[in-house]
């Protein structure tokens, strides 16, 4: 019975080693089905390995031992590792990508300048679906402009949007949903957040502007962050 195989695998992506983290990001840019990325995972890593269907279930080896196993079973052993169905809840990335090495996985020592680049190249992918738009973050994140392979341009996907999850919880006052708008002209769009987002740290003197744009980045956004959270006040207080 599979109860009786104690099986060992990680329990969240904080505790997937390298090589596991670019197995997954692998079967992801494969395109993998949910559950197919799941017992994948789950049996390369718990040593596991499905031999062939047999009655109701399958008939596997584990420490050289066969076992049968039922399809529920199956099921209720891929639940332990659910949380791949989700974003890391804590940025990891890929530590180093054709020998050369990468940023901190929360970017801290990116400059505001260089955050912007790639919430913009983010942005374009998700308008276009065009996973090649993050080998242009590579000089920002690796420290040089790389040619990625799918699983590494999955892999900095992955790594950005849990960064903007960690920087939305952190942020709460300047990160703020915008109700679903479509904008018909994504570009213009983000020229105007950016230039918003400038004009609101230089406070409108353009001398300024290097000094903001070489922030690094979690400095800008803290003060962003105080000066929307500022505003909800103001706004409260003028409607009392």
């Amino acid at each position: 019975m599979i109860m009786n195989l104690n099986l060992t695998v990680p329990t969240c992506w904080q505790e997937l080693n390298q090589k596991q983290l670019r197995y997954v990001y692998y079967l992801l840019a494969e395109g993998y089905s949910k559950e197919a990325l799941q017992t994948h995972c789950l049996c390369r890593w718990s040593g596991l390995e499905i031999l062939c269907p047999e009655g109701d279930g399958y008939s596997v080896r584990h420490n050289f031992a066969r076992h049968h196993v039922t399809a529920l079973q199956v099921a209720e052993v891929l639940s332990h590792v659910d949380w791949l169905l989700q974003l890391p809840f804590v940025p990891v990335r890929l530590s180093e990508i054709q020998g050369h090495a990468a940023a901190r996985a929360d970017l801290q020592g990116v400059s505001f300048e260089q955050y912007l680049i790639l919430e913009n190249l983010f942005q374009g992918y998700l308008v276009t679906k065009n996973l090649s738009l993050f080998d242009d973050t590579t000089e920002i994140l690796y420290g040089t402009q790389l040619k990625l392979l799918p699983e590494e341009q999955v892999s900095v996907f992955y790594w950005l949007s849990s960064v903007k999850q960690v920087f939305a919880r952190r942020w709460n006052h300047f990160f703020k949903p915008t109700g679903g708008e479509q904008h018909m002209n994504m570009e213009a769009h983000l020229q105007n957040l950016m230039d918003t987002q400038i004009r609101a740290l230089t406070k409108g003197d353009i001398t300024k502007e290097p000094e903001v744009l070489s922030m690094d980045v979690h400095r800008a956004l803290t003060e962003l962050n105080a000066q929307a959270k500022d505003y909800e006040e103001l706004k409260k207080s003028a409607k009392s």
